[in-house]
């Protein structure tokens, strides 16, 4: 079942809905279709209008894909074992694929980042990458075991999104949530988050991906990617520690790190002028390797 976007949601006269085998997947596709082309890959709990601020800066020189995760924003909800990380990446490859999106660069947010990261290492021409507060790594002790456990535990639970989303209509409830990430956002970005939020599927969405999602493959074989990743902190990060970025900005061989002060987890919707310019820089670097 597809869901329709208000028309108040951000860039909704772009939205379109694309099946591949084993998703439904919401997508926006806009700006210049003869440009280099960007690849925004959300978090978890988020959709894409975390992207819209950042979008603006880049319509009229690039062309941009903004998808939501599978059972996030307007995506349909996937069946049992289909929010895995290896699944969603499966079905991001054919998504592009499908729709004919080869991007130069894949910026993935939180979760999403091990997503762009795999991504990268499977398109031939070797997007680069930037990841944003990369979570590349998993809950520490008691956490790391139990939350995963919860999560399935809820997601299965009849009425369980219903609750939840319920509980979500609070207000303060919202603007907590957001400010345990170190972020302070704007009333209309709250409000955006407020309203997915409140709607079953996308907490029931949100559940799912939490309770499939496993990285112990994925940081086992981090260790051998060669893409060319940007890692990009806000240091008031309180989601996931800046040192994760760090670690892994030493390890890998292709590597630049960026910080934001003054800014949290959701740094690129706190600074999107500055993640704009790394961006920008990002892809000017890109020409130049490509054309030497």
């Amino acid at each position: 079942m597809q869901h329709s976007v208000q028309s108040t949601w951000p860039y909704s006269e772009y939205s379109e809905y694309v099946e591949t085998s084993l998703h439904a997947w919401h997508i926006q596709r806009l700006g210049k279709s003869e440009g280099k082309k960007i690849l925004f890959i959300h978090g978890t709990g988020s959709s894409c209008h975390t992207w819209s601020d950042i979008t603006e800066y880049l319509l009229g020189e690039f062309e941009v894909l903004l998808v939501d995760l599978p059972g996030h924003g307007f995506s349909r909800i996937p069946a049992p074992s289909q929010s895995s990380l290896q699944s969603v990446f499966n079905g991001m490859v054919e998504l592009i694929e499908k729709i004919r999106f080869e991007p130069d660069l894949i910026v993935g947010h939180s979760a999403g980042a091990a997503i762009a990261v795999l991504l990268s290492e499977k398109i031939k021409t070797k997007s680069s990458v930037i990841c944003i507060n990369a979570a590349f790594g998993e809950f520490p002790g008691l956490a790391g075991v139990m939350f995963p456990i919860f999560a399935k535990i809820i997601a299965v639970v009849p009425f369980s999104s219903d609750v939840l989303a319920g509980l979500s209509k609070n207000k303060e409830r919202t603007e907590k949530l957001i400010a345990n990430t170190g972020s302070k956002i704007t009333k209309d970005r709250l409000d955006h988050y407020k309203a997915l939020f409140s709607k079953p599927n996308h907490v029931k969405g949100t559940l799912k991906l939490m309770a499939e999602w496993d990285l112990s493959e994925f940081l086992k074989n981090l260790k051998n990617c060669d893409s060319n990743i940007n890692f990009l902190v806000g240091i008031l990060d309180k989601t996931v520690p800046i040192t994760v970025s760090k670690k892994w900005s030493k390890i890998l061989p292709r590597t630049k790190y960026y910080e934001i002060s003054g800014a949290g987890h959701l740094v690129h919707e706190e600074k999107p002028h500055e993640v704009s310019q790394i961006i920008l820089t990002t892809l000017e670097i890109l020409k130049s390797s490509r054309s030497s």
